[in-house]
């Protein structure tokens, strides 16, 4: 019997404390205005074909890239799944170009070496290829 007056009791208070709550989120769903205000969207075209155009590589960077998408991003993507460090022209600026063929070409303790595997001409479109790429800007983390 006393447990039924103070579920009662708990009942009539939620229900004359529900009008407060839905007032005030009623408030805040309106934005402190009189009304609630829907944001203006602005439609602007742009050309879809420069989004989506190919770089312009030559012959050789195209094959570079093409091999650095088969056998170096699945560890280059400068993820947590793929810890390798992200590489592109800053990188080849600042190591230079001979150091990046040896390390492609004997590998390190992080990284296997090609030198069997692919011939000093693919390893040299890769670096090519390299020399266009932007890496993403975040490049915490990121070993040499």
């Amino acid at each position: 019997m006393e447990m039924n007056r103070v579920l009662l009791r708990s009942v009539a208070a939620l229900v004359a404390l529900s009008p407060l709550v839905v007032a005030s989120w009623v408030h805040a769903q309106q934005n402190g205005e009189a009304h609630a205000t829907v944001p203006t969207v602005v439609r602007t075209d742009y050309d879809m074909r420069t989004f989506i155009a190919p770089l312009p590589l030559n012959e050789t960077e195209l094959k570079g890239r093409r091999l650095f998408a088969q056998r170096c991003v699945n560890c280059h993507g400068g993820t947590a799944q793929r810890p390798g460090p992200p590489l592109g022209q800053q990188t080849v600026e600042r190591l230079g170009d001979s150091f990046i063929r040896e390390r492609a070409r004997k590998g390190s303790q992080m990284m296997p070496g090609f030198e069997y595997s692919l011939e000093p001409a693919q390893i040299d479109q890769i670096v090519t290829f390299l020399k266009t790429v932007a890496p993403p800007r975040d490049q915490t983390g990121a070993r040499d």
